[in-house]
């Protein structure tokens, strides 16, 4: 009898989780300009489970109680791989140090912060936007604000790969530049882009624009922000480089998790906004109420902490980055196209940079089809954007292209990879004739 009110509890519950994921799965799908598939499965697999558990209820004590047993062995099973995903993510690294005897510094960042605060020195974790997709932005003042940049002219925490903790002072907008650049006349290059672009995790300076400035003598400014994918690139391009009328813009586009991050921003009603080149928050003359907005939502989360990892766990995020592959969204066409249009608008060029993950250098894999590639080169070529490919400019060509990712796993690249980077860059500016033209301006 006791077994049989357990199976009942189970199924019930079963039927009302499964019926609010429909319901959310079913709002996603109609407020996105586009139907995700990803999402249409989910929404098609929580129908099936809702089914299942109804039609389980009315079975015979014994196969009820068989149907639920196995039902739990088999979410005892995928969680179990979600939590060994997630151990190997957080300690992989350190386990590497350690018997390559490389000190490995094991605080967390909230740990760093704490002690940095402790010590007089005012400091934030680095704001990530893609953390407030599921808000749909920021409420200040009765309206809804989606910063695209950190907390202002503050000690930045970024991360931990190499074993080192990095840090950085933010500028007057709370990009990782030197303050001053965004009151500099006549900017050359602006950089959009995710944590690759904004230099994650090494140390400032060693990050691509950092390194772009010291070879060229330009003035290069980093728009660069961890998560960000191809719709809030497009918002920081508005919002910050438009302003600035940069000679050129590099728009670095990361193999890894860009098209993953569009189906994700584009959930969003607010961000979709930036589709109508119009629209604006002018967050260029707002960065008071965007240090006022985010000091109060970083005190409120506390950086990471361990319920977003139990969160990350629940909704098997380690296991679904793993096994789904995000499909090209028809709207990452419109995106490069309307941002080939803005920068053109000013007198600008715009440039695709093409970066690759550690995946394609860790198995034997078909690289044309891998993440896509051919069909993204395939529509910035048709788009008419020069094309910076660093997998064949600099990592296909490289000795031992997984030296430079730290402890030659999956992450970012190494400072040395950085400046590799920088340098393909560079030297197709310079072919471009742009270098020269500048060198020649400086000279009269």
């Amino acid at each position: 009898m006791r077994a049989n009110k357990f199976a009942n509890f189970v199924l019930i519950s079963g039927i009302l989780f499964f019926l609010m994921a429909l319901i959310y799965d079913l709002y996603k799908i109609m407020i996105l300009s586009s139907l995700d598939k990803h999402r249409l499965i989910f929404a098609v697999i929580s129908l099936a489970g809702v089914v299942i558990c109804s039609f389980a209820l009315r079975l015979r004590q014994d196969y009820k109680i068989n149907l639920v047993l196995t039902g739990l062995s088999i979410c005892v099973s995928v969680y179990s791989v979600e939590i060994f995903l997630f151990s190997q993510k957080t300690d992989i690294r350190q386990r590497l140090a350690q018997k390559m005897e490389i000190p490995f510094d094991t605080r967390s960042k909230r740990e760093i912060i704490q002690e940095m605060k402790e010590q007089g020195v005012d400091t934030f974790p680095s704001f990530y936007t893609h953390l407030i997709i599921p808000k749909n932005g920021l409420e200040i003042n009765g309206e809804r604000i989606f910063p695209l940049s950190g907390v202002s002219l503050k000690n930045t925490v970024l991360c931990n790969e190499s074993g080192k903790w990095v840090n950085y002072k933010s500028d007057e907008h709370g990009f990782n530049n030197p303050s001053g650049l965004f009151e500099v006349e006549g900017i050359d290059v602006a950089l959009v882009g995710d944590s690759f672009t904004q230099g994650i995790c090494v140390k400032q300076g060693e990050d691509i624009a950092s390194q772009l400035r010291r070879m060229s003598g330009l003035q290069v400014i980093n728009l660069g922000n961890g998560g960000n994918g191809p719709l809030l690139e497009l918002a920081s391009l508005k919002e910050y480089a438009e302003p600035l009328k940069p000679k050129y813009v590099l728009w670095l586009y990361y193999e890894g998790n860009d098209l993953g991050d569009l189906v994700s921003e584009q959930s969003s009603p607010f961000l979709l906004k930036y589709r109508n080149h119009r629209f604006s928050q002018h967050l260029i003359n707002r960065q008071s109420e965007i240090d006022s907005i985010l000091i109060k939502y970083m005190e409120e989360i506390g950086g990471e902490t361990v319920l977003d990892n139990i969160v990350n766990i629940i909704k098997l995020w380690h296991l679904r980055l793993l096994l789904i592959k995000p499909s090209l969204p028809p709207l990452f066409t419109e995106l490069l196209k309307n941002a080939k249009n803005l920068t053109s608008a000013w007198g600008g060029k715009l440039y695709f940079v093409y970066l690759p993950a550690w995946n394609r250098y860790a198995t034997d894999l078909e690289h044309g089809t891998f993440y896509h590639r051919h069909q993204v080169l395939s529509i910035v070529q048709h788009l008419k954007i020069p094309i910076i490919d660093i997998h064949d400019r600099v990592f296909a060509t490289h000795p031992d292209p997984q030296s430079l990712f730290p402890f030659r796993v999956f992450g970012h690249y190494t400072s040395e990879g950085y400046s590799l980077i920088a340098q393909a860059i560079h030297a197709s500016l310079k072919n471009d004739g742009f270098l020269k033209q500048e060198k020649v301006k400086s000279e009269k």
